[in-house]
């Protein structure tokens, strides 16, 4: 159970880190699954694919159905939240010691070729090895929430993904929203099973990875039981469908 105070400073910030979140054991064992299905030599890098997205595979058990993690999600969405499954995501080193920035932008997930999934509420990310600066970490926004939040009260009809066709969209992209953020953007760096929970609104990407270690990164991603009944819904109070 989150105490108060990780409540408040979730809803005030849009992530939560807790470190040490995954149990060591748990880690290894996904760990060995990964190396596995990839058919590649962790400790060789001539034998390393170089795609971001690794399909047909998820971790056993998921992120999502590990008991500490379903005590947090029905706390704060209330046994509304379901989900939880998602792919890994492995940003793979590139040239060492290269010349790393720092993302300008950062997206909201939830959208895709069709537009507006709906319902999306919590994200989770974790990783299967330490992650230092400049490692491809995900990078977040905090308190970009409300900056996305405020555009969508004020333009409610483009939640659907319509704020593409807006003049400004080709200025920044993304950027429109992340640019809304009071603060400059973070990198998620830490230890095997640290993990960062994410609220829906909170603008994130990616990063270059000019380390000598490849990012693995679990995923998971909770959608509301009635996301068809409030899929276009941009309710005045931003915490309307969760329990906090």
């Amino acid at each position: 159970m989150l105490t108060p105070e990780q409540l408040e400073s979730f809803k005030d910030n849009a992530y939560l880190i807790l470190p040490g979140f995954v149990e060591a054991e748990q880690i290894a064992s996904w760990h060995e699954q990964f190396w596995a299905h990839i058919d590649a030599d962790a400790q060789d890098s001539t034998t390393w694919p170089d795609e971001y997205v690794i399909g047909d595979f998820s971790v056993s058990p998921r992120l999502g159905e590990l008991p500490e993690m379903q005590v947090i999600v029905d706390q704060i969405g209330g046994g509304s939240f379901t989900g939880g499954g998602r792919s890994m995501l492995v940003q793979w080193p590139k040239s060492t010691g290269a010349n790393w920035q720092m993302p300008e932008a950062g997206h909201i997930d939830g959208y895709g070729p069709g537009g507006w999934s709906g319902g999306f509420m919590l994200g989770a990310t974790t990783y299967l090895e330490p992650v230092e600066e400049q490692g491809g970490g995900f990078v977040y926004w905090p308190k970009s929430h409300h900056g996305v939040h405020d555009f969508f009260h004020k333009f409610p009809d483009q939640l659907d993904g319509s704020f593409t066709e807006r003049d400004d969209w080709e200025d920044r992209k993304w950027g429109m929203f992340s640019d809304r953020s009071p603060t400059d953007p973070v990198e998620f760096t830490g230890q095997a099973g640290d993990l960062i929970l994410w609220h829906c609104f909170l603008c994130h990407t990616g990063s270059t990875n000019v380390r000598s270690r490849p990012r693995q990164a679990v995923f998971s991603r909770w959608h509301h039981a009635d996301r068809e009944e409030m899929k276009y819904d941009v309710p005045e109070d931003l915490w309307k469908y969760w329990a906090i």
